[in-house]
């Protein structure tokens, strides 16, 4: 028998073992599937299950590629949405005034209520101690019509204030709005609780009020899919949001862990982090069901705002058919 004869078996072994080891990335890769997933904010704390999932392997074992981008604010998220560059949106629940205007996109998970994370700033020497003392203030926000505008006008409304005894002025901003504190240019503003725990370490301003103080029924944060990648990917959006939750699940459960990984993403110092985590990780959706009650508040604000003339249909825009069994 010829050497080639002998060899001829082995040779075919060792061939169909490369043609799978070959065949086997191109499957994985046809299978992986790839959403381009955005960031209102950059540093949020709520839009931190990102980061965490993408950490443990929570998306990636579900078979998705996520490519995160962030913004600078909703404006240019929304506009992106618009143009088809994004599957996915973490933003605020009022943005579902954005689908109604036309935005090709549906609500597809509520993952804050109450407005844990936005809070009162007043400069550390500030004469003012109580809400009470914000009537004839002014009080600066990130922009007319966000949500940092309508919490200081449901303040007002629930004191029973008239609409004048209490201003608003947009300052863009986080910096901004620091940079406003430092040298008075307004009596308070409305920023996240991360930048309240920050300034009050660094004694350069404190909390005033806590909005979910006097805030109960609200949707402020929430995830929105594409119309593209709800009709041609539904099952991507499925993944995308059976992989949020378990990461929520995770950080409540983790919250040393958790820390770790978002102290980069949030800039915040590990001590402050640990209070910020407190008050927002816990009250995080672990389902993403809609509160009805809450729907109901950013329908209101929309009119409260001047944002609509009358309360639009929310029923048109959200949806709970993505959302993991409960």
């Amino acid at each position: 028998m010829s050497i080639q004869h002998l060899g001829r078996r082995p040779v075919l072994k060792g061939l169909a073992a490369a043609t799978a080891l070959l065949a086997a990335p191109r499957i994985a890769r046809s299978a992986t599937q790839k959403l381009t997933v955005a960031k209102s904010i950059a540093d949020a704390l709520p839009y931190t299950p990102i980061d965490v999932g993408l950490a443990k392997g929570f998306y990636q074992k579900r078979g998705l590629a996520l490519d995160v981008v962030s913004f600078a604010g909703s404006a240019g998220m929304h506009q992106a949405m618009t143009s088809g560059a994004l599957d996915i949106e973490l933003g605020s629940g009022s943005t579902m005034v954005d689908v109604f205007k036309g935005e090709p996109s549906l609500c597809v998970a509520q993952t804050l209520g109450p407005p844990v994370d936005l809070v009162i700033i007043v400069p550390e020497d500030s004469p003012l101690k109580t809400a009470d003392d914000l009537k004839g203030k002014t009080v600066g926000v990130a922009t007319a019509g966000s949500p940092t505008q309508w919490v200081v006008l449901e303040l007002a409304r629930q004191k029973g204030w008239a609409k004048t005894d209490i201003a608003t002025v947009g300052l863009g901003g986080t910096q901004a709005a620091i940079a406003a504190l430092r040298v008075h240019q307004t009596d308070a503003v409305v920023a996240s609780s991360g930048v309240g725990f920050k300034l009050e370490a660094a004694k350069a301003g404190r909390i005033l009020v806590r909005c979910s103080d006097y805030i109960g029924a609200f949707i402020m944060h929430a995830n929105y899919a594409s119309n593209k990648v709800i009709a041609e990917r539904p099952e991507a959006v499925k993944a995308f949001l059976a992989g949020w939750f378990e990461t929520v699940a995770y950080m409540q459960a983790n919250r040393d862990e958790t820390i770790r990984l978002v102290t980069p993403v949030t800039g915040l110092s590990p001590a402050v982090e640990r209070q910020d985590y407190a008050l927002v990780i816990p009250l995080m959706s672990r389902t993403g069901r809609f509160d009805p009650k809450g729907v109901a508040a950013i329908a209101r604000s929309y009119v409260e705002l001047k944002i609509l003339d009358t309360e639009p249909d929310m029923a048109k825009l959200y949806t709970e058919a993505f959302l993991p069994a409960a």
